[in-house]
């Protein structure tokens, strides 16, 4: 599979999950710039990261964190980072993901771009001020979820934690670091010394 990633971004997690998951990758690095140029638009039309292209003769590409994070569990069953056969199992990492895709990371966009927000410049201070008062208040509930646990879902490394551990890394670029929440800078700190965790990281600043 080729992962099309750009360093600090989501993709990080789906780079993190194939490590994890032993599977053949190779990595495709953009820019910003390149992000939302012609040659990447062919690739994913959304101009966003991750993209992952199948190693399969058709050459498929599957876009979305969420997606290409259960798909790499799915297709590594071994490495046990998804779900596996049962349906509630399922259910509880699908809404975790979810809520770490919609939620989470949906409330950092203004503080990133405050101008996607608003079309008075006026404003944007005061749209990044309630992004980072909505980021506050996810991560008092994640702190809660993670209490007395290793992992966020199903009491096991799965495709989730690596998109929890990239959240994580982005609370310290605003007003109220990670070390407010214990339990996440915990979790974030045993992450930062997994190794697989490190090879990404490794192969994303060599690239």
């Amino acid at each position: 599979m080729k992962l099309y990633y750009m360093p600090g971004a989501c993709s990080l997690a789906t780079h993190i999950a194939l490590v994890w998951a032993g599977a053949p990758y190779k990595l495709a690095r953009l820019s910003h710039k390149e992000v939302h140029g012609p040659e990447f638009l062919r690739v994913n039309p959304k101009g966003a990261v991750p993209a992952l292209v199948l190693d399969d003769p058709a050459g498929v590409v599957v876009t979305e964190s969420l997606a290409t994070l259960l798909l790499v569990a799915d297709r590594s069953p071994d490495a046990r980072l998804g779900a596996g056969s049962d349906p509630v199992d399922r259910a509880r990492l699908n809404e975790i993901l979810a809520e770490l895709v919609s939620e989470v990371h949906k409330a950092f966009g203004p503080t990133f771009a405050p101008d996607r927000y608003t079309t008075d410049a006026g404003c944007e201070d005061a749209a990044k001020q309630a992004a980072y008062r909505q980021l506050d208040q996810r991560f008092e509930r994640l702190e809660g979820l993670m209490a007395g646990k290793q992992w966020i879902v199903l009491d096991r490394r799965t495709v989730a934690d690596a998109y929890l551990y990239v959240m994580c890394t982005w609370k310290d670029r605003t007003p109220t670091p990670l070390a407010r929440f214990p339990n996440l800078a915990g979790f974030k700190a045993r992450l930062d010394a997994d190794e697989g965790v490190q090879r990404a990281l490794q192969e994303e600043r060599a690239a």
